[in-house]
């Protein structure tokens, strides 16, 4: 299994922290503006890095909900 079905709550900070990247990249952006290959580089990677996280993060928690109906 690629997920720990005892880390329900975990999944979930991991979500919102996510957002919170994702929300603070596009601020940079609007504020900061798009400077050269080292802002492409953080704002690629960071973007990268944390819609991964959440994409994982949702999964996990799918399965985790499909799991528990199995067991009931």
């Amino acid at each position: 299994m690629m997920f720990d079905p005892e880390k329900l709550n975990e999944y979930k900070f991991r979500i919102l922290l996510s957002l919170f990247i994702i929300l603070l990249v596009v601020f940079a952006i609007f504020y900061r503006g798009i400077n050269g290959i080292a802002s492409i580089e953080v704002i690629s990677v960071g973007l990268l890095f944390s819609t991964v996280s959440l994409l994982h993060a949702s999964w996990a928690i799918f399965k985790i909900k499909h799991l528990d109906k199995k067991k009931n």
